[in-house]
Formats: C-alpha cells, sequence, structure tokens
C-alpha cells in the first residue's frame, strides 16, 4: 500500500510541475478582485492568478482540516461515551449473576 501511495504522490508533483509549466503565461497574469455593493465598492489590489490559486488550495486544505479534527473529536467522544456504557453493563451483568447455589425456582 506505501508503494501505490509514492507512486500516486509522484505522478501528482509530476501532474502539477506539467500544469506550471504549460501555463506559466497565464498563471503570471495579474487579477484584481471586485465586489460592487449597492452602496459600497470592495476591490483588492493586483494579484497573480498563481497566488490566489494556492490561497484558495490551502484554504480548502485548511477547512478540510477543521472538519477532520471535528470529526476525530465527536468519534472520541463517543467512544469514551460506549466505554463507559460497556463498563456499566459489565458491572450490571456481575451483579445479575450474583451468588451461584441460591435457590433457584427451575427445578425440573
Amino acid at each position: 500500500m506505501r508503494f501505490f501511495k509514492v507512486i500516486f504522490a509522484t505522478l501528482f508533483v509530476m501532474f502539477g510541475i506539467t500544469f506550471i509549466i504549460q501555463n506559466l503565461e497565464i498563471l503570471t497574469r495579474t487579477v484584481q478582485l471586485k465586489l460592487d455593493l449597492y452602496f459600497t465598492t470592495f476591490q483588492t489590489p493586483n494579484v497573480h492568478l498563481w497566488g490566489l490559486i494556492l490561497f484558495t488550495f490551502f484554504l480548502g486544505v485548511f477547512t478540510a482540516s477543521l472538519y477532520g479534527i471535528y470529526e476525530i473529536i465527536k468519534q472520541k467522544q463517543t467512544i469514551r461515551q460506549l466505554q463507559h456504557n460497556l463498563e456499566i453493563l459489565g458491572q450490571e451483568l456481575k451483579r445479575a449473576s450474583g451468588p451461584v447455589g441460591g435457590t433457584s425456582s427451575e427445578e425440573p
């Protein structure tokens, strides 16, 4: 499995380098983002397109990481709760089995 991960990562990097080389002229262009509301206008300074693409990529990575951390915390809480329930059920089972050899109403 590790071998496939290395191959996949290598292919991904090679694809990225090929994309950059083939689109270098387009990626070095500058763009200006503008938000025009009725009462005001917001405008960014000129930004290279490659910077904007990198920013959105890392923003997505950050957002996905936050979601992953949230899911891990939620799973840990669920595991903790289930372990607590298991301990309670184990104690109840020990109490229910009680002393062996007591009075039994099930005689044939």
